[in-house]
């Protein structure tokens, strides 16, 4: 059985009060004096932030979303050496974080920012290169926001079976990201009804 140190204990407990910070609600209410989840799918993410009318401050928003998670992180991985199942335990404590953050009475966001920056953290940044494209090619073809998101983070999934760019063992990496896909799934539950909508030049394709 793997013993976690005192200090990885503490880690843990940084990587989730960090993610627990609504940056993006906090911005909207102080620059935009508005409350963004009045806007999109109402919640506190950077998307609506964006929604909200702000470019600059939805890049702001969610260049800071994506950090909490993958500050802590980096700095776990980098100083300290954290074990595997620290690693893991910092995956699920920032998405239980920021989807049910104390701060706004347990509720929160979809965890998208967060789950970015807790992948970029440990591939070294590797993850935007495979992640990024997804999205982007998903969100190019089709509407469904929901299908988007699973889609483009599972990819993650099908490149560490391939190249692991860490020092982590692939099946500790598998674990983290199928536990990761499930909680991302359970957020987007309500979405997966909506039907797959192609964009019109899909269509025509």
């Amino acid at each position: 059985m793997t013993n976690i140190s005192i200090s990885e204990i503490i880690i843990i407990i940084s990587v989730y009060f960090s993610s627990t910070i609504p940056w993006a609600l906090i911005i909207g209410k102080i620059r935009l004096k508005d409350d963004i989840r009045n806007y999109g799918d109402n919640n506190p993410g950077a998307v609506n932030v964006f929604r909200a009318g702000s470019i600059l401050w939805g890049f702001i928003s969610a260049f800071l979303e994506i950090s909490k998670s993958a500050i802590p992180i980096i700095v776990a991985i980098q100083i300290f050496n954290i074990s595997e199942i620290t690693m893991l335990a910092c995956v699920l404590t920032a998405l239980l974080g920021h989807g049910y953050s104390p701060l706004l009475n347990f509720k929160g966001g979809k965890s998208l920012a967060v789950t970015a920056g807790s992948w970029l953290a440990i591939t070294g940044g590797e993850a935007f290169y495979i992640i990024a494209p997804s999205l982007l090619i998903m969100k190019i073809i089709q509407k469904n926001d929901a299908l988007t998101s699973t889609i483009g983070f599972a990819s993650l999934f099908f490149y560490i079976l391939i190249r692991n760019p860490t020092t982590f063992s692939t099946e500790s990496l598998l674990i983290g990201i199928l536990l990761n896909l499930i909680f991302i799934i359970f957020k987007h539950r309500n979405d997966y009804v909506l039907k797959i909508n192609f964009r019109s030049f899909a269509n025509n394709g």
